[in-house]
C-alpha cells in the first residue's frame, strides 16, 4: 500500500501522462489541418501559397515552410510590389530589343528550380530565431532588395547600399526555405522573395517600421520609392534652390521628383515620353516636363538654357554662356537618370532609345561642369562613353546609384515620416492591388507602362 506522501506523486505522473497524450492528439489534428505551430512551437509546416518561377510563366503553388535558421525571420506577407526589373525579359510581347542574357540575380537558389519571386515586400513578423536581434514578433517590416548588416567595409564606412552581405556572398548562400508537393526544396529569388503568403529572410534585409501607413504604400520602399528618394535627399543631396533634371519619370524617377521637391528645389524638369507621367509629375512636383521624342536632337540644348540661370555675369555669380572655348557652363545642377532598358514594346508611347544608352550620355551632357549626375537605370546593353578630356578636365560628379545609396535602417524610418505628413505621396503610385492568383496581370500592365505600381495585396 502507497502511503499518503506518495499519492500526491503517484497524481501528479497521471495527470502528466494524461495531458501528454492530450497534448500527442492535438498535435496531430493540427498537423493535419496544417497549422503544427499551433502545438509544437515550430513554424515548420506550415502550409502557405507564394508564386514560383518568373514573371511571364509563373504560377501559384502550395508550400509547406521548412524551419527556421538562428538568424532568420518569418514574416506573414502584407503586399510586395512587383519590379520592372523582373519583365525586362519580355512577357510573350513584341521585344524593344534583341533579347538579352537572363539576368544572374534572377537565377534561382537551388541549382535553377523554380523560386519565390520577386525581391521586397513588407509584412508582420511572426517568428524570429534565436539570434534575430533587430526585429520582433508582432513588428510591421519593410524587406528591401539590399541588405544592411551594419558590420562589412560598406556598411562602417556609410555605404549600405553595397553591403557585402548583398554583393559579397558566395553563391548558394541562402538556403531553401519550403518546399514542394512533391518534396524538392525552393528558395527565394536574391533571399528574399515576396510574392508569397509568408517569406522567410535573414534580418539584414529587415527594417522595422512603427506606422499605419497603408501595405500598399509601404511595399515600395523596399525598392523603387526608396531608391527615388534616396538618390536626390542622401546620396546626391539635392541642394534648396538648385535645377535639378530628371531622365523617366517612372517609379524611381517619379519619387526623385518629389524629394527634390521636398528639399526646395528651385527648377524641376521632367524627362519622359509617356503623357500620363509627364501629367503626373506635374502634380507630384515638376515644375517643366519635356517629351524626348518631341525634342529630340534637341532636348540637351533644351535643359542647358531652362537652366542657364538668370545672368551670365561672372562677377555677379552667373555662368558663361559662351560656347566657345568650352566655356559653356548651362546646364542642370544635379541630374538623375531613371530609364533603363525597355523589356517589351509598351502599349504607350514609344521611348527613343529603348535600350537605355542614350539617355546615360544625355545625362552628362545636360548637367554643367561641376555638377552631380546619378544613374538609376538597370539592364541597358553595351558601353557608354565619354569624351576623355572632358571627363578628366570638365567632368562631373558621377554616381553609380545602387538603390540610389539607401542606408536602410538610417533612411526608411525618415522616409515613413515623410509619407505620414503628406510630403511624400506614394498613394497616387499605387495604381491598382491585386491578389496573389493574379500575379501574372499586375506584371502585365507594369510591362505594359499603362500604369505606375500595380501591387500584389494578401488579406
Amino acid at each position: 500500500m502507497p502511503t499518503n506522501a506518495d499519492q500526491p506523486i503517484v497524481r501528479r505522473e497521471l495527470l502528466r501522462a494524461g495531458a501528454t497524450a492530450l497534448l500527442a492528439g492535438a498535435a496531430a489534428k493540427a498537423q493535419q489541418a496544417g497549422s503544427p505551430a499551433v502545438v509544437t512551437g515550430t513554424q515548420a509546416g506550415r502550409k502557405f501559397r507564394a508564386w514560383l518561377g518568373n514573371a511571364a510563366s509563373g504560377q501559384v503553388e502550395d508550400l509547406e515552410l521548412l524551419p527556421l535558421a538562428d538568424r532568420q525571420v518569418l514574416v506573414r506577407t502584407e503586399a510586395s510590389a512587383p519590379c520592372y526589373t523582373l519583365v525586362l525579359n519580355g512577357l510573350g510581347g513584341t521585344p524593344s530589343i534583341p533579347p538579352q542574357p537572363p539576368n544572374p540575380a534572377a537565377v534561382a537558389p537551388g541549382g535553377g528550380n523554380p523560386a519565390i519571386l520577386n525581391h521586397t515586400f513588407v509584412g508582420v513578423v511572426e517568428a524570429i530565431g534565436p539570434d534575430v536581434r533587430r526585429v520582433k514578433v508582432g513588428d510591421r517590416v519593410v524587406v528591401g532588395v539590399t541588405s544592411q548588416c551594419g558590420q562589412c567595409y560598406p556598411c562602417l564606412h556609410g555605404r549600405a547600399d553595397a553591403c557585402q552581405f548583398t554583393f559579397g556572398i558566395p553563391a548558394g548562400f541562402f538556403p531553401p526555405i519550403a518546399k514542394r508537393s512533391g518534396g524538392a526544396t525552393v528558395g527565394a529569388q536574391l533571399g528574399i522573395g515576396g510574392l508569397s503568403e509568408l517569406n522567410v529572410v535573414f534580418e539584414e534585409y529587415t527594417c522595422p517600421v512603427f506606422t499605419s501607413v497603408p501595405p500598399a504604400e509601404l511595399s515600395l520602399l523596399g525598392d523603387t520609392a526608396a531608391t527615388g528618394v534616396a538618390a536626390a535627399m542622401c546620396l546626391m543631396r539635392v541642394e534648396p534652390g538648385s535645377d535639378v533634371a530628371v531622365l523617366g519619370a517612372g517609379a524611381l524617377g517619379m519619387t526623385a521628383i518629389q524629394a527634390a521637391r521636398i528639399v526646395g528645389a528651385g527648377q524641376v524638369i521632367a524627362i519622359e515620353p509617356i503623357k500620363h507621367r509627364r501629367d503626373l509629375s506635374l502634380k507630384l512636383g515638376a515644375t517643366t516636363v519635356l517629351d524626348p521624342n518631341q525634342e529630340g536632337n534637341n532636348l540637351v540644348e533644351r535643359v542647358r538654357e531652362l537652366c542657364k540661370g538668370p545672368t551670365d555675369r561672372l562677377f555677379a555669380g552667373g555662368r558663361s554662356w559662351s560656347t566657345g572655348r568650352g566655356a559653356d557652363n548651362r546646364g542642370a545642377d544635379f541630374t538623375i537618370e531613371a530609364v533603363g532598358r525597355c523589356g517589351d514594346r509598351p502599349k504607350v508611347e514609344q521611348p527613343p532609345d529603348p535600350t537605355g544608352i542614350l539617355p546615360m550620355q544625355q545625362a552628362w551632357q545636360m548637367t554643367h561642369r561641376g555638377g552631380s549626375l546619378i544613374y538609376l537605370g538597370f539592364g541597358q546593353p553595351g558601353n557608354v562613353s565619354y569624351p576623355a578630356s572632358q571627363l578628366a578636365n570638365n567632368g562631373r560628379t558621377l554616381i553609380s546609384g545602387q538603390q540610389g545609396g539607401l542606408n536602410m535602417m538610417r533612411d526608411l524610418p525618415r522616409f515613413v515620416r515623410l509619407i505620414e505628413r503628406g510630403q511624400l505621396d506614394l498613394k497616387t503610385l499605387v495604381t491598382s492591388t491585386w491578389p496573389l492568383e493574379r500575379t501574372r496581370e499586375a506584371f502585365q500592365v507594369l510591362s505594359d507602362r499603362t500604369e505606375m505600381c500595380p501591387v500584389v495585396v494578401f488579406s
